[in-house]
C-alpha cells in the first residue's frame, strides 16, 4: 500500500499554466521561457510557411548560441516540450504551448502564506463542524514544501490532508450525504479557492506527509471514536484516493 501523497493540480484547461517569475524552467528564467516558446509556437503554427523546429530555430526563438541552443533542445526533449518529427527536425507537444500561453506571476510572500495557512485551518475546522453531508473530517492539515525553508518568496503553498471518518452528530442529518469522492473534491475546490498557490494533497497518515512538515491544525481527539472497523474501510479509500490521485 502506497503511503506517498497524491497530489491534486488545478485543471489547465481552466486557469492555465502559471509560472513563478523568480523560477527558472528548463534552465531559463520564467519570462524568457515564455517569450521564446511564444515565438516558436507562433512560428510553426504560420500556415503560410511550414516551418520546424531545429538547432538554429530554436537557438534564434531564445536568443541563444550554438551550445546553449543544443543544450535546450536536449531539455526540451527530456522534459516533453518537442518530439522528433521523423525528417530530423521536431514539432511542439501540448506542453509547450501551455508554457507559450502561460502567466508569470510575482511569487508568494512568506507573510501572505502565514494567513493563508490560518485561512486553511479555519476551512478545516468549518469543514468539520458545518459540512455534515461530507462524510469524512479533516484529522489534520500540515504544510509542508517551500513554507518549510527561510525563503521570503514561495513558489507555492502546499498543503496535505488527512481525512477520518465523520463522527456522530446530533443534528439531522442530510437528506444527501455526498460520496466519499465528492466530498474530498469539493473540500479540495474549497481549500485551493482560497488562493492560486495551494496544491493540495492527500495523504493516508503523517509518514506519507512530505518531510519536513509542520502540522497547522488537528481535529479535537474527541472526534476520533468510530470504530476500529470504519476506520479500517477509510484507510483502505483514502489509500485507494492517494493512488488515483498520484498518477492524475
Amino acid at each position: 500500500m502506497s503511503r506517498s501523497a497524491g497530489q491534486l493540480k488545478p485543471p489547465q484547461g481552466k486557469s492555465g499554466r502559471r509560472l513563478i517569475s523568480d523560477q527558472q524552467y528548463f534552465g531559463l528564467e520564467a519570462g524568457v521561457l515564455r517569450s521564446g516558446a511564444k515565438r516558436t509556437l507562433a512560428r510553426v503554427t504560420d500556415r503560410a510557411s511550414e516551418a520546424s523546429i531545429d538547432v538554429r530555430s530554436l537557438g534564434a526563438d531564445f536568443h541563444l548560441d550554438g551550445p546553449a541552443s543544443t543544450a535546450l533542445l536536449s531539455e526540451f526533449l527530456a522534459g516533453g516540450m518537442l518530439y522528433p518529427d521523423g525528417t530530423g527536425s521536431y514539432r511542439p507537444t501540448r506542453l509547450l504551448r501551455e508554457y507559450a500561453l502561460a502567466s508569470v506571476v510575482a511569487p508568494l510572500a512568506r507573510e501572505r502564506a502565514k494567513a493563508l495557512v490560518e485561512r486553511a485551518c479555519a476551512l478545516a475546522a468549518d469543514i468539520n463542524v458545518e459540512w455534515d453531508e461530507v462524510p469524512f473530517q479533516i484529522e489534520a492539515l500540515a504544510v509542508s514544501g517551500s513554507y518549510m525553508t527561510r525563503r521570503e518568496l514561495l513558489p507555492e503553498l502546499s498543503l496535505s490532508l488527512i481525512l477520518c471518518p465523520r463522527a456522530e452528530s446530533r443534528k439531522p442529518l442530510p437528506r444527501s450525504m455526498l460520496s466519499r469522492e465528492a466530498g474530498l473534491h469539493r473540500a479540495i475546490e474549497a481549500m485551493r479557492a482560497l488562493s492560486s498557490f495551494i496544491v493540495v494533497r492527500i495523504a493516508v497518515d503523517r509518514s506519507g506527509i512530505q518531510r519536513p512538515f509542520s502540522v497547522a491544525f488537528q481535529i479535537d481527539q474527541n472526534h476520533l471514536d468510530a470504530p476500529a472497523a470504519s476506520w479500517d474501510r477509510f484507510r483502505e479509500w483514502s489509500a485507494s484516493v492517494t493512488r488515483w490521485l498520484a498518477v492524475k
